[in-house]
């Protein structure tokens, strides 16, 4: 019975034990050989469809969540939370299963309904390895004791999503309804149409056109330091600029402006950007598992027990946390756009951001991305950014819709799929039929 088996707990043992329970759960997430690992994994078999109405009818949603919230803050040495103490102790999970949520979810296109969480495809190449998914390996091993404990009662696909709905209600976000029943892929087959099978951008990065989801392959949404305006060229730090740019990428998902502004202030009202130094992040997965690497992204920045790791991290480049309570819901990012003058500067990552201009305490380590700032060079994003600085109510809701839409889009849905509130929408059985993808007559 699936409750038999209780989660792995770091605290009080050894430093080798706890070593090699974190790379066992590391490979769970990130399988060094390319596909699914065997036990693990939701496929779509009866069994699994089985075990998910079980989950739906015997009440263990709740068990779950409960997993998930005790995972939120039982701190892993190899990988310490942020917003802990000094010495890599304390702190929350949170917001990094919120960022894997997002950047699973985030592939997804609407031009032919191709990519999306579902599959859980996240754990193979060529996702694990783009750039916007630096680091997110150490986010999957912190889920993986969750999934060796229920097993193919939840698929990666689901776990990846509730795990993130989950923190972000216990972070006092109002989320309303999540679906389970999203199905697994053995591989990340049905993620090579992204890249065009590895082909190239069919402009220059910085500037890729649909079918492409998004301008720069190997980023989930635009680049955070500004649009890339000719091939080659660097990043212009130009919000306005950067505004057009949000505009087409999210409109390639199927986002209003309303949808697009709800998302990215509200998702950005929790957790922080890592950019301690300009060492960068280290091999991604298809490099250090060539080079025989246990681990992929393993940085260099710090020294002792913290190298490259907790205050050390790199991940964006970027450097620092957009709100004052960084694991708390709330409208805080937007009252901080239009409340705080903004300047630019270099960040100890070598990049552009923006910090407020002489802030002091903690306002001084407060940042903006350039596509941050975007949303007040724009009239119409000006205007929500504006009511959700001042209607929390208003941004309550278009942030639970906008949400609801990015994590359940571009999934194979098994068939005794179910919420735990209500009935799922039509659209998400629809999916199966408009949407599939190239590769499923293999993998079904």
């Amino acid at each position: 019975m699936v409750r038999a088996v209780s989660l792995i707990a770091f605290a009080g043992v050894s430093m080798t034990s706890a070593m090699d329970r974190f790379r066992e759960n590391y490979e769970r997430g990130t399988p060094t050989s390319g596909h699914y690992y065997s036990y693990y994994s939701s496929l779509g078999s009866d069994k699994y469809e089985r075990h998910l109405a079980e989950l739906a009818t015997r009440g263990y949603v709740d068990d779950l969540a409960e997993d998930i919230r005790k995972a939120m803050t039982r701190n892993v040495n190899q990988w310490p939370a942020d917003f802990g103490e000094p010495d890599g102790t304390g702190g929350n999970y949170g917001p990094q299963f919120v960022r894997l949520a997002w950047h699973c979810s985030g592939t997804y296109r609407q031009t032919d309904g191709k990519g999306g969480c579902g599959g859980g495809r996240q754990r193979f190449e060529p996702e694990r390895s783009w750039d916007d998914n630096t680091n997110l390996d150490k986010t999957r091993a912190l889920l993986a004791p969750i999934k060796k404990r229920w097993g193919d009662y939840v698929s990666w696909g689901d776990l990846i999503n509730f795990a993130a709905t989950t923190a972000m209600r216990d972070m006092g976000a109002p989320l309303t309804k999540f679906c389970f029943g999203r199905i697994d892929d053995p591989d990340g087959t049905n993620s090579d149409v992204l890249l065009e099978n590895g082909a190239p951008c069919n402009s220059f990065q910085g500037d890729c056109q649909e079918p492409f989801g998004t301008g720069t392959t190997g980023l989930i949404y635009v680049n955070p330091e500004g649009p890339v305006l000719e091939a080659g060229g660097e990043p212009v730090t130009d919000p306005a600029l950067s505004a057009a740019d949000i505009r087409d990428v999210f409109g390639r998902m199927g986002d209003t402006d309303r949808d697009t502004v709800a998302l990215i202030g509200g998702g950005h009202a929790f957790g922080k950007c890592h950019g301690a130094c300009t060492d960068g992040p280290g091999l991604r997965p298809s490099e250090a598992f060539a080079q025989n690497e246990d681990f992929a992204w393993q940085g260099t920045c710090g020294d002792g027990s913290l190298k490259g790791v907790g205050p050390n991290t790199v991940t964006s480049g970027f450097e620092g946390p957009w709100t004052h309570t960084p694991t708390q819901w709330g409208n805080g990012f937007f009252k901080g756009l239009i409340g705080y003058e903004w300047e630019k500067h270099i960040g100890p990552g070598g990049h552009y951001q923006w910090r407020v201009v002489n802030g002091t305490g903690d306002t001084a380590g407060l940042m903006r991305l350039t596509s941050d700032l975007a949303l007040i060079h724009d009239p119409e994003y000006l205007k929500l950014v504006k009511e959700f600085a001042y209607d929390q109510g208003a941004l309550d809701q278009a942030f639970d819709e906008a949400w609801f839409k990015l994590t359940h889009r571009g999934a194979r849905w098994a068939t005794n799929k179910f919420c735990d509130l209500g009935e799922p929408p039509h659209w998400l059985s629809e999916q199966n039929n408009k949407f599939m993808l190239d590769s499923d007559a293999i993998s079904v």
